[in-house]
């Protein structure tokens, strides 16, 4: 089933060669509703939002906050590293998962959204990303 989509807010910076694998992401999974692509400082690179630009940073910096944490303290944790963090609410799924170098993917999803299908489509999307950015 996929759910009705809400106004896309005007962009506040202009499109990079990310934009299009951004779109098609946030386009083909139901209930996907903002993904950004962030640097190591969580600094949004480029992104496709039905949500306010502002929230949609604002999501993205928090969560490479909180996967920079949990990667911070996994060793203590557990053996391995820790790419990719859901947290899962009433009434959202959020997602970080951590790029090549500091790069990371963070999103905002309805709950009850596509999550199986969000998380395969994930890394067709990085390998766009990375393609573009020669990484």
């Amino acid at each position: 089933m996929t759910m009705p989509r809400r106004f896309v807010p005007q962009r506040d910076f202009p499109r990079t060669g990310f934009t299009a694998a951004l779109r098609r992401l946030v386009e083909d999974v139901p209930g996907l509703q903002a993904v950004a692509f962030c640097d190591e400082e969580g600094e949004v690179v480029d992104y496709h939002s039905y949500l306010d630009p502002y929230e949609t940073k604002v999501a993205g910096a928090v969560l490479g906050l909180l996967l920079a944490t949990v990667q911070r303290e996994a060793p203590r944790l557990a053996s391995g590293g820790v790419r990719e963090l859901v947290v899962l609410t009433d009434q959202h799924v959020l997602f970080v998962r951590r790029s090549v170098g500091d790069y990371f993917l963070a999103g905002v999803m309805e709950a009850g959204g596509a999550l199986g299908k969000l998380l395969a489509a994930l890394d067709a999307t990085e390998a766009h990303l990375l393609t573009e950015a020669g990484l």
